[in-house]
């Protein structure tokens, strides 16, 4: 699923709508994917404050409301570690596929990952491999060249510059047919 215009909430829904996420994940059927799925929405939101505190860094809610919520995602992740280990091995399936949608959602992931390092302070142990990141990059930098770039309104705004993987793809551009 592509987001487009995102984040487009406040603060207070994202915040809500990570609760929510995480209040069905126990009870979410269908598998570790399914449970990777629902993980995955209640982390779009970390993704999301991120962007909206990049936007306004003085937010009322940007100190120490954020603090507390990143203390309690990494919780989250703590003691659904098998959840989040799926959550990793679908941004992997995303790359495998080299389609525009799976490049949309492995890029989406690893900007999830990245705040979750450098921001909420998650420890790469909770990664499933000490280098993940880098052999993540790795991956990426080389399916980049086999799939056509994102549209500019598809690229979440405010995302810097350092998340390369949304800016890098150089696949051959799709033809174009003139209708004269």
């Amino acid at each position: 699923m592509v987001r487009y215009d995102f984040p487009r909430s406040g603060a207070d829904s994202y915040f809500a709508g990570f609760d929510r996420a995480i209040g069905v994940l126990a009870t979410t059927h269908g598998g570790d994917r399914a449970r990777a799925a629902t993980l995955g929405d209640a982390l779009a939101t970390v993704l999301a404050l991120w962007l909206l505190r990049r936007q306004d860094p003085s937010a009322e809610w940007a100190g120490q409301r954020l603090a507390a919520f990143y203390g309690r995602v990494r919780e989250v992740l703590e003691h659904h570690g098998g959840d989040f280990a799926v959550y990793l091995a679908e941004l992997d399936f995303a790359l495998e596929s080299e389609t525009p949608i799976g490049w949309y959602n492995a890029c989406f992931a690893r900007s999830v990952v990245e705040v979750l390092l450098q921001d909420a302070a998650l420890p790469p142990t909770a990664l499933v491999a000490s280098d993940w990141a880098e052999a993540t990059d790795e991956e990426m930098r080389d399916v980049a060249t086999r799939v056509a770039p994102l549209p500019v309104d598809a690229i979440p705004r405010s995302m810097p510059e350092e998340h390369w993987w949304w800016f890098v793809a150089s696949g051959t551009p799709e033809e174009i047919t003139y209708d004269y």
